[in-house]
């Protein structure tokens, strides 16, 4: 029997469990939710269910339709260690090093997007992208609110942009609105590193 006041920690929810405790948080059915992502019921049950990945656009998809951003799917990755204490006044300048940015990795590409700027409480949100040799943010287009400006600082990428088409090396940069369909895909044969400037924020 467990003594009174005694704390049991729950295991962390996997990203489909997330999916799953947003959904139900909104009173939507798993047709209901497919339905506004443009995606099967079935499909929908095996990224809840952990046995699919979905691509970077269906996360955002989803995301979008539950009123989340993307960042509430997924742990910091050096994680915030906040006790509760009194936090000190804010200063005039603030650092994110290296080792402390919050990062999301997507579960079926390996990209990495790594939260440049604080946190999501400002205008701007930067961001290094890095993309494996090949990888993509997939099939279906990114769309969501605002404007972005990417910088390739390392690599080959194609990025779509509606119906155009553009090959981006070292030092190359692009600027769209991000309620333009848009995706990318790394065509060289090392790492794409790309600084990316969204506003508003959009993790």
């Amino acid at each position: 029997m467990m003594r009174p006041g005694i704390l049991v920690p729950q295991p962390a929810l996997s990203l489909g469990g997330k999916i799953r405790q947003r959904r139900k948080a909104k009173k939507l059915t798993l047709s209901e939710l497919a339905s506004q992502c443009n995606i099967s019921p079935s499909f929908l049950s095996q990224i809840e269910r952990d046995q699919a990945k979905p691509s970077v656009g269906t996360l955002h998809n989803i995301a979008d339709q539950l009123g989340v951003t993307l960042a509430e799917f997924f742990d910091d990755a050096q994680g915030n260690n906040d006790n509760g204490a009194a936090k000190p006044a804010a200063p005039l300048a603030e650092i994110v090093r290296a080792d402390r940015r919050k990062v999301l990795v997507y579960p079926n590409s390996g990209i990495r997007n790594e939260l440049v700027s604080p946190d999501l409480k400002r205008d701007i949100q930067m961001m290094r992208v890095v993309m494996p040799p090949g990888e993509s943010t997939g099939d279906v287009p990114l769309v969501h609110e605002g404007e972005e400006c990417g910088l390739v600082v390392q690599g080959t990428v194609e990025v779509w942009v509606g119906d155009e088409y553009y090959v981006l090396g070292p030092g190359d940069a692009i600027y769209q609105k991000s309620t333009i369909p848009h995706r990318s895909r790394n065509i060289g044969d090392t790492e794409a590193i790309v600084i990316v400037a969204i506003t508003p924020p959009s993790f």
